[in-house]
């Protein structure tokens, strides 16, 4: 075992990363106030903020129009999810040009575990000054913060504590009394209900926190998270148990103004059960039962569940939800979820039965050569019929964990595209002309 002070995890955070992303591909952006919108109107909000806009007091959320309220002449910039991908395969090359990841904790997060001399502080202290320089051979702008500490929880939490472009240490054996100044809210996992609850509890600071005692944390969060939690905030290093196998695979999506009939929401409702599918089989998966929820503006939501046959197919998943359909209420949709449930892996061939393998041979080598195609060529290069009208809806989003491959995007959704100014004005109006997309998309 090695000193106390030994240094366990690296943890990389980039920062303002969609808008350094856009930063970096259009030079008339940089050191303007940007925000990036999943949908270039005023009633979203914004997803992701250059730091030039955050000192606005622009943040993740903050809808439009009160950014704009807030920055007059923010420039709002619609996302362009392959794009962040495409930089993040590139940034995650960049770190393991210094140091193996062993985690990709999101889009823009990463996680290493050092070893050996890795743990001394001079030398974590090195890596971490080595993978500051190596993103700059991917683009100029962008930046990270590091965090350095005994366990991952607590690598992360010092990642968070300088930006942009900072480095933060936890040694262990100064904790948990460096913890201190932190906020509770700072701390992963505890959220705003959590943190009323230690209100409730008591506990209204840090350093009340960490006077618990293992049992009373135990007992405040239910069960064994408490525990870790009490173990992690005084540096010790383990990592949380294998996750649970997936049970559930799921899309939501609002509708926009021109797809809420139910014909639309239909078409739509497919989509995403498609999308749901492809995911489900990349994980070799097969569901067992289908869930839909259609969501309306003035009447309650209408929610159905139903079991079926373990099935691996897609064609009859689309039969499962076009028997559905019929029951939604002829209301005005405004919002759509489809989940794939009770999720497991292939079944057994019945001995006395139809071999499902056999029954679903046709279509499935038909569905292998459509996912090959369009993972070659691009999303929905080729697809069912049944979406034609709305294959351009719900397009892949990045979501809060690790981000999905790049065949799940559709090339043609991350055309450039020209901010807008408050008042609607794009930068050609000025007199400023877009940088052209890059060869790297």
């Amino acid at each position: 075992m090695m000193a106390d002070s030994s240094i366990n995890w690296l943890f990389v955070d980039l920062n303002s990363y969609f808008a350094s992303i856009e930063q970096e591909l259009r030079p008339e952006l940089r050191g303007q106030p940007v925000g990036i919108v999943p949908v270039d109107v005023d009633s979203t909000c914004c997803i992701a903020a250059s730091y030039q806009a955050k000192a606005y007091g622009i943040k993740t959320g903050t809808g439009v129009a009160d950014a704009k309220a807030l920055c007059p002449h923010l420039i709002v910039v619609e996302a362009r999810p392959r794009l962040y991908v495409e930089y993040h395969h590139r940034i995650a090359a960049a770190i393991e040009r210094c140091i193996p990841i062993q985690q990709v904790m999101s889009c823009d997060e990463f996680a290493c575990q050092l070893i050996g001399r890795e743990r001394t502080l001079q030398r974590a202290t090195a890596i971490a000054y080595e993978i500051k320089h190596e993103l700059r051979t991917v683009g100029i702008t962008l930046r990270c913060s590091v965090g350095l500490a005994p366990n991952r929880l607590l690598a992360k939490i010092a990642g968070d504590m300088q930006k942009p472009d900072g480095l933060m240490i936890f040694e262990h054996r100064y904790l948990p009394q460096s913890l201190y100044s932190l906020q509770l809210g700072d701390i992963p996992g505890i959220g705003k209900r959590m943190e009323e609850r230690l209100h409730t509890e008591g506990v209204n600071t840090m350093r009340q926190l960490c006077a618990l005692t293992r049992e009373r944390m135990h007992t405040i969060w239910g069960g064994v998270l408490g525990d870790r939690l009490w173990l992690w905030l005084r540096g010790e290093d383990f990592l949380e148990p294998p996750a649970r196998p997936l049970q559930t695979l799921s899309r939501q999506h609002i509708l926009p103004p021109d797809c809420r009939t139910l014909d639309k929401a239909r078409a739509v409702a497919l989509k995403l059960l498609h999308s749901t599918a492809r995911k489900m089989r990349r994980n070799d998966l097969w569901a067992g039962g289908i869930s839909l929820q259609v969501g309306f503006r003035e009447h309650p939501t209408f929610a159905c569940n139903i079991r079926i046959e373990p099935c691996h197919d897609p064609y009859t998943l689309q039969e499962h939800l076009i028997a559905i359909w019929p029951r939604v209420p002829a209301y005005i949709p405004s919002d759509l979820s489809v989940a794939l449930t009770h999720l497991d892996g292939a079944p057994s061939p019945d001995l006395f039965g139809i071999d499902p393998f056999q029954q679903e041979s046709a279509r499935e080598r038909v569905m292998t050569a459509l996912d090959s195609l369009n993972a070659r060529y691009g999303l929905n290069t080729i697809y069912l019929g049944s979406i034609h009208e709305v294959r351009k809806e719900a397009p892949t989003r990045i979501p809060f964990g690790p981000p999905p491959p790049l065949e799940e995007f559709d090339d043609t959704a991350d055309k450039l595209r020209t901010p807008r100014g408050p008042r609607g004005i794009r930068a050609s109006d000025l007199g400023e002309t877009p940088a052209k997309r890059s060869s790297s998309g």
